[in-house]
């Protein structure tokens, strides 16, 4: 008796746990009204972790729409259920449905025939789907909606082709750190970098290895630009460090926002004003591109824009902006410095000298004071330091 009672114990132990795990499969409610019907199964598919795709016409569920409330099923029966009453109907391979026309003949797009489901751990499965249809007209590539997948319907031949180029693909895009200085130093100390620049900005002067044809940064630069930074000769204006991956572009903007008034036209006899900005400062854009024998082909566009003035017009102030840029692709090992130069700029600054005590009267201190204006010209200078890591 103990044992037959053991017996039913563990049976109907066996009985709850399937009705639990049966009921955890049920939806409460599935409601839906004047839906789309891809967006209906779509979100069902999420529910139950699958993929869709779409066999043959993209536009085959385009302007089906549903209205429908169940109570107590799966998001699978939901699926059929909402394919079936509007002409569909879908085939399931693993975690991936297709959909197609009711009575459709797949037996060319089955998923045991001619059809294959790859999970990409790097890429971007729109990208590749992309790729290979242009590489292979006939071939059918789809992306999947839920996760990263890709899905391939074509010849024999033509999933291998696709295989191989998906392992060959599907690599570990490279991270590369950009370290970078920006530095504004008068024009007559940046001289003592040992680098001379043109009359105009944006020309580049490097030292190079005349043996590689690489550009270097000399031994003793950067103890030159510490001592000129110690003297106060030279600020450094930002130290940003930025990582991004291989031939991807990396933006780094320092610099402020600087708002002005415009007028609005207005039906009435005031006139309103709206605030609109404009950028100011540095900013720098670096593509790297890691290339053979640990070299990156780095790609600079710096800029350094600032207010040369404020024009007065009827409508009221306006900036004027003055800018520098430049445009230049090099190749330096991994851990060389760049150096870019000759962006040049000009501010004007007054220096006022009075007598003490006199100089400071309220009418008459202009009498006891002198004003000068002096003009310096200052360079903002580049330091550029990729790294793979």
């Amino acid at each position: 008796m103990r044992n037959r009672h053991r017996i039913i114990i563990i049976a109907l132990s066996v009985f709850v746990v399937s009705s639990m795990a049966i009921a955890e499969q049920l939806t409460s409610q599935v409601k839906f009204s004047d839906a789309a019907v891809l967006d209906v199964v779509q979100t069902l598919a999420q529910q139950a972790g699958l993929d869709v795709v779409i066999s043959g016409d993209n536009n085959l569920t385009q302007n089906k729409r549903t209205t429908l409330q169940l109570n107590n099923v799966t998001p699978e029966q939901a699926i059929d259920y909402v394919l079936t009453t509007n002409g569909l109907q879908y085939e399931k391979r693993d975690k991936v449905i297709l959909i197609s026309t009711l009575g459709q003949d797949q037996s060319a797009s089955s998923f045991s025939n001619g059809t294959k489901v790859f999970k990409l751990k790097h890429l971007s499965a729109n990208k590749v789907a992309s790729l290979l249809e242009k590489m292979m007209p006939s071939l059918k590539a789809s992306s999947g909606l839920r996760a990263n997948v890709i899905i391939l319907q074509g010849r024999p031949d033509q999933l291998k082709e696709s295989e191989e180029l998906i392992v060959a693909l599907d690599q570990p895009i490279p991270q590369i750190l950009i370290e970078s200085k920006v530095l504004e130093i008068s024009t007559a100390d940046s001289l003592r970098l040992g680098i001379a620049y043109g009359s105009q900005a944006g020309v580049f002067k490097f030292l190079t290895d005349k043996d590689t044809k690489r550009t270097k940064l000399a031994e003793d630069l950067q103890t030159t630009v510490n001592a000129l930074i110690g003297e106060g000769k030279a600020k450094v204006v930002a130290n940003p460090r930025i990582a991004t991956l291989d031939n991807h572009e990396a933006l780094i903007n320092i610099g402020r926002r600087i708002p002005y008034a415009v007028p609005v036209s207005s039906g009435s006899n005031t006139v309103q004003w709206s605030v609109e900005y404009i950028d100011a400062g540095v900013k720098l854009k670096i593509t790297p591109c890691l290339g053979e024998d640990d070299l990156i082909i780095t790609s600079i566009q710096p800029e350094v824009s600032s207010i040369s003035e404020w024009r007065t017009t009827a409508a009221g102030e306006f900036p004027v902006i003055s800018t520098r840029n430049a445009q230049a692709t090099l190749r330096v090992k991994n851990g060389e410095t760049i150096v870019v130069g000759g962006l040049l700029s000009e501010t004007e600054r007054e220096n006022v000298s009075r007598l003490p005590v006199l100089g400071y009267l309220p009418l008459a201190g202009a009498l006891f004071s002198n004003k000068t204006l002096e003009k310096e010209k200052t360079e903002i200078i580049f330091m550029i330091t990729p790294h793979v890591i």
